[in-house]
């Protein structure tokens, strides 16, 4: 009776850690990306990549701060009622969704943007901690995307390049 004992917990300790090893290591299933839906991008209206050329200093609750004004006759209210705003930026070579907080060793900045009237979207940098230097080499694109549209699409929206690929987008 106790070989019977002895022998089962052996059993059940050797199947634990086999299939421990087995749950750590995992079996190899090839990753294969997900394929996007064939959407009609047609109604998807994006802007080039505007270069911000002039800042306007300013202060958001006593924080340092600065804003940039796009005007463009496509965003509207009418527009945004249908459509979802999505703001990238590009700084040197990085690209990011608006909102989004750049730390670097001496400071902490926050960048956003707002829509303060009708044909206009203003970017805004506040800064956060440490020193207030801008940030070289920025560039920003706004991306109105057709609600129906984004609704059935399973793309990403902070991944620039899963954006760029889902909705036929140049550069």
């Amino acid at each position: 009776m106790r070989r019977f004992y002895s022998f089962g917990l052996l059993s059940v300790v050797v199947f634990f850690l086999l299939g421990w090893m087995l749950n750590c290591t995992g079996l190899a299933v090839p990753k294969t990306s997900q394929p996007f839906l064939d959407l009609n991008t047609t109604d998807v209206v994006a802007s080039d990549w505007i270069p911000v050329d002039h800042w306007v200093s300013t202060s958001v609750f006593g924080l340092p701060a600065r804003s940039y004004e796009i005007n463009q006759i496509k965003i509207n209210s009418s527009t945004l009622e249908n459509n979802q705003l999505y703001v990238y930026s590009k700084i040197d070579d990085d690209i990011h969704t608006l909102p989004f907080t750049l730390n670097t060793d001496s400071s902490e900045q926050r960048f956003d943007y707002t829509l303060p009237n009708s044909s206009s979207l203003r970017i805004v940098t506040i800064g956060l901690k440490g020193r207030f230097n801008p940030t070289k080499n920025q560039q920003y694109r706004y991306i109105l995307i057709p609600n129906s549209l984004v609704k059935k699409s399973p793309v990403n929206m902070s991944d620039y390049e899963e954006v760029k690929m889902a909705f036929h987008l140049a550069e």
